[in-house]
């Protein structure tokens, strides 16, 4: 008769890390999904979220969506211990910037013209203005040198 022995190890989570849904830069006032997964026995069923240089946690559950930029890491966790994963890079745009962006490249022509053909009005009037003076200043000496009458003066 032989007997089999069964060996089960329990372990702390180990190979911690995260991984992201998206992209890791985003536009002020949307998020990112990140997904912490670790390797166990058994598994962690607990995930704490953290921003680098902070103490406290900002996040808990296998998944964490960073509103701001900063550096994200998580910890598994399960009755034998646990681990931390490398931390992640979220990296927030604000929007007027991107607004700048999206302009430039779809309708940044179309402003620019419209840029140049002001620039061009305020040029001509700029212009008339000057030229209405001087006309003005000339045609007032017109007036005073038509006005005089020359008389003969003998001698």
């Amino acid at each position: 008769m032989s007997k089999h022995l069964r060996v089960v190890l329990f372990d702390p989570p180990r190979n911690v890390s995260v991984s992201i849904n998206g992209s890791t830069e985003i536009v002020e006032g949307d998020s990112v999904t990140l997904i912490c997964s670790s390797d166990s026995n058994p598994p962690a069923l607990n995930f704490s979220w953290f921003k680098e240089d902070e103490s406290s946690a900002v996040g808990s559950g296998q998944s964490f969506s960073a509103l701001q930029s900063g550096r994200f890491y998580c910890e598994a966790h399960n009755q034998h211990g646990s681990q931390r994963s490398d931390a992640v890079t979220v990296t927030v745009h604000h929007a007027y910037r991107n607004l700048i962006v999206i302009t430039a490249a779809s309708g940044g022509g179309f402003i620019i013209i419209i840029i140049i053909i002001i620039i061009i009005i305020l040029f001509i009037i700029v212009n008339r203005r000057s030229a209405m003076k001087e006309s003005t200043i000339s045609d007032s000496n017109e007036d005073i040198y038509t006005a005089l009458q020359i008389k003969s003066m003998t001698f």
